[in-house]
Order: C-alpha cells, then sequence, then structure tokens
C-alpha cells in the first residue's frame, strides 16, 4: 500500500505572505488564552485560611496561578503575607498577587 506523506502546514507557508502567518501564529497563540477564574465568597474564605495556615505552619503550599491570560502552578513555603499590598511571597523571592492566586494546596 501506497502512504502518503503529507508535510502539512509546511507546503502552504510558501504561498502565504509573511503578515498572514505572523496572524495565523497570533491567532493561535490567543486561542490558547484561558479566562480568569471567578471564585465565589466562600472559596476565597477558605483559600484565606488555607494561606494563614500554612504560613503559620512553615508548611509547603502548591498554588494555582492564573497570569497573562494563562494557567500555572507554584510550589515553596510562604516567606511573607503582605496585607497592605495584597502580595504574597515565597521563600525563593516569587510574589504573587492575591488576585490571581485561584487555588492551594497544601503539601504536608
Amino acid at each position: 500500500m501506497n502512504m502518503i506523506r503529507d508535510r502539512g502546514n509546511i507546503k502552504w507557508n510558501t504561498m502565504m505572505l509573511p503578515e498572514h502567518v505572523k496572524l495565523l501564529r497570533e491567532w493561535h497563540e490567543k486561542d490558547q488564552y484561558v479566562a480568569k477564574p471567578q471564585l465565589d465568597e466562600w472559596t476565597l474564605q477558605e483559600l484565606s485560611e488555607q494561606l494563614q495556615r500554612a504560613f503559620t505552619n512553615k508548611l509547603e503550599v502548591e498554588l494555582n496561578i492564573w497570569e497573562e491570560k494563562r494557567l500555572f502552578k507554584a510550589t515553596g513555603k510562604i516567606a511573607k503575607l503582605n496585607i497592605n499590598n495584597e502580595t504574597l511571597y515565597l521563600e525563593d523571592g516569587r510574589k504573587f498577587p492575591f488576585q490571581s492566586i485561584f487555588g492551594v494546596s497544601l503539601i504536608e
């Protein structure tokens, strides 16, 4: 049986203008964006309690972060919770605003 070896989008790139290729890449990148998760009052209260417990007991946490239209996870121990500027600081120097945190898991 003779198998067709298709090159996919590569064969079309030579016939496309660079502006079109750029727009297609931007469109594909925007397609990967994630909307910011909305948390209700109960979830925010539970999140706050878990952060306080992890900070006072020096427990390692895994944070679910939404930043720049993307989701990612960060792990570490909480060095400081600054309520004045609403920022969480990890021991390795990273900092996250409270508004970007939408999930906490304690690693005991």
